[in-house]
């Protein structure tokens, strides 16, 4: 139940419009309570004669037609009837509203904390997963909300206000219909934990189900060119049915428990029906009370029996919820100080007071790092870079070239040793301060779906139209920009399939010109593009590198010579380190490069 409490958390904030549910709730309760009465009275005091209450005979001016009553008591039925319905609907059109704005923040929070997680995580985790936790489970605290808790409060208070009339109408028949209520607690309290336990077991399935679905469409070439089709199919298969599987065996418990709650109630209603027969024979109740607590006791079992579905209903969405809250509760390994201390770029214009004036000097200081703790991808490595220098990293495959890139941006953060800036520990610093320092370039062009002027701003959301248009000529995308039918405004869908890779890849570089950061980062932006795109690639590679600290992961030994230094990784440790011409001369590992004895991976 602590799982509970946490979730309707979510749900503080609309405290005001719970309490409009509740009030609505009571209303609609009440409407309820008189439901019965007016069909009552026309039994026993139209049709058998007795005498109509005293206060309903002054209401009406002492009438005594029958018709008159017969109208009237119509009316009011159809009044109750309707004024009830329209508290109904009221009532659960707020509630609705309530729980698709607690859903919203929950879903807010779980996007926001996959965001704030770091890269280890998101690499351990599968996509799918965590994409049917954010979108699907989430559902289950709206369900939580509405079908659980509501439900519980408002059969709870229906249940309490049937119980006190049927006192007042017959004591004997009120105990028999109480008397069911232990034997649907046995029933929800056996059950419940089953359903919780095999609705968590099917919504793990399900979300294994979406996993393999990502997985596949992700992997489409490949599995199209190596005609694995049938493979991923049968596998998909498998997979469905198991899920199958696992939702039948939740909703066959579910079908028993129904079950059993269902031949609780049939065995009180009997009992009742046979019980108040006799009564009825025996003059201590009118046909008319005997109608109003049948009509009750149809309410009564209303109400419990949504008390007997809320323990399904919880048991599901508890197991949903909990997954929900691995999601949020998973450890943020890249976490910023408390008394972080800004950074600044060079060309701000007002600069804050302690705030760090980032000039671009970037220190790795006996920098280790293993994704896991007794198995390291970089030991001790030490370098720097002067503000301005640029650096390729070469080394053989599996060296550690791209994380220790990623340690610069504190996509993770080093086992033992420091990555600096400008001496201060990354880890001293804000982190969203120091990620605007720095532009990236990645192998794999990324373009979001929008459109190309959103795409080439997206580190910059304020730039104009012109500073847009700046950023793609520097980059050499103007071009081929300015022949597209819409030109800036052309709209590119996910993998942006209408674009070249050359073209996608000027595009991400026109996005680093325009974000104008003193750090730069490229991993080899260039090894998937053919010799004429490359040409281009590298022209505004190098034109965006000037005047930037550059920290670049390269394969092409013609963009390696052009740089003030490289750093030779093997097996994670920096064995040189050096201009080009250096290297060259030390005969090592970067000299066989050059030569040809080497092919760089």
């Amino acid at each position: 139940m602590k799982n509970m409490g946490r979730a309707l958390r979510f749900f503080r904030p609309d405290r005001p419009r719970i309490a409009v549910v509740l009030l609505l709730s009571l209303a609609s309760i009440a409407g309820n309570v008189l439901k019965p009465w007016p069909v009552a009275l026309i039994v026993d005091s139209v049709l058998q004669g007795k005498e109509f209450p005293g206060w309903l005979l002054d209401w009406s001016g002492g009438q005594s037609s029958k018709t008159w009553w017969i109208v009237a008591l119509t009316v009011a039925l159809f009044a109750i009837h309707a004024t009830q319905g329209l508290l109904s609907a009221a009532q659960n059109f707020v509630a609705i509203q309530v729980g698709l704005r607690g859903l919203r923040r929950v879903r807010s929070e779980v996007f926001a904390t996959l965001q704030r997680l770091s890269l280890r995580f998101h690499q351990g985790a599968r996509m799918g997963d965590l994409i049917f936790r954010a979108s699907w489970d989430t559902y289950s605290f709206q369900t939580l909300f509405q079908q659980g808790v509501l439900t519980f409060l408002n059969a709870f208070l229906s249940l309490l206000l049937m119980v006190i009339v049927m006192w007042s109408v017959n004591v004997k028949l009120t105990l028999i219909a109480l008397a069911t209520i232990p034997f649907v607690i046995v029933v929800i309290r056996f059950f419940g934990a089953k359903m919780q336990a095999r609705g968590a077991a099917a919504q793990q399935a399900d979300s294994q189900v979406t996993s393999l679905v990502q997985q596949s469409i992700s992997a489409l070439a490949l599995i199209q060119s190596y005609t694995r089709e049938e493979q991923q199919q049968r596998a998909f298969d498998e997979q469905a049915a198991v899920a199958q599987q696992r939702r039948l065996s939740q909703h066959g418990w579910e079908l028993l428990y129904w079950l059993g709650i269902s031949l609780v109630f049939a065995a009180g209603t009997a009992a009742i029906v046979w019980i108040g027969s006799h009564e009825v024979l025996a003059q201590r109740l009118t046909v008319g009370q005997l109608v109003v607590f049948l009509a009750y006791l149809g309410q009564m079992y209303e109400p419990l029996n949504q008390l007997s579905h809320v323990g399904a209903t919880t048991a599901t969405a508890l197991a949903a919820t909990q997954r929900v809250f691995e999601v949020l509760d998973s450890r943020e390994e890249v976490r910023e100080a408390e008394n972080a201390r800004k950074v600044q770029g060079p060309k701000s214009q007002v600069q804050s007071q302690n705030a760090l004036v980032a000039s671009g000097r970037v220190t790795f200081d006996r920098v280790s790092f293993g994704y896991e703790k007794d198995r390291l991808v970089l030991h001790e490595v030490s370098f720097e870079l002067q503000p301005g220098e640029s650096c390729a990293i070469i080394g053989p495959s599996g060296a550690g070239k791209s994380t220790l890139m990623n340690l610069v941006p504190r996509f993770f953060d080093p086992n033992s040793g420091a990555v600096k800036l400008d001496g201060v520990d990354l880890r001293e610093l804000r982190l969203k301060d120091l990620r605007e320092q720095i532009a990236v370039v990645l192998q794999e062009p990324i373009l979001l779906p929008a459109t190309l002027a959103e795409n080439i701003a997206f580190g910059k959301p304020d730039a104009t139209p012109a500073e847009i248009e700046t950023a793609a000529r520097a980059a050499n995308a103007h071009e081929f920009i300015a022949r597209l039918p819409k030109q800036y405004q052309t709209v590119v869908g996910e993998g942006a399939a209408r674009l070249s890779v050359g073209e996608r890849q000027r595009v991400n570089i026109a996005r680093a010109f325009l974000k104008d950061a003193p750090i730069l980062l490229l991993d080899e932006p260039t090894s998937a593009l053919d010799a004429d795109s490359e040409r281009k690639v590298v022209e505004s590679i190098f034109e965006l590198m000037r005047g930037r600290t550059t920290l670049m992961v390269a394969h092409r030994l013609s963009t390696i010579r052009r740089v003030n230094k490289v750093v030779v990784l093997e097996d994670g440790r920096l064995t040189e380190c050096g201009s080009p011409e250096e290297l060259i001369s030390r005969g090592g590992y970067f000299a066989r490069v050059a030569s040809g004895q080497v092919v760089l991976a």
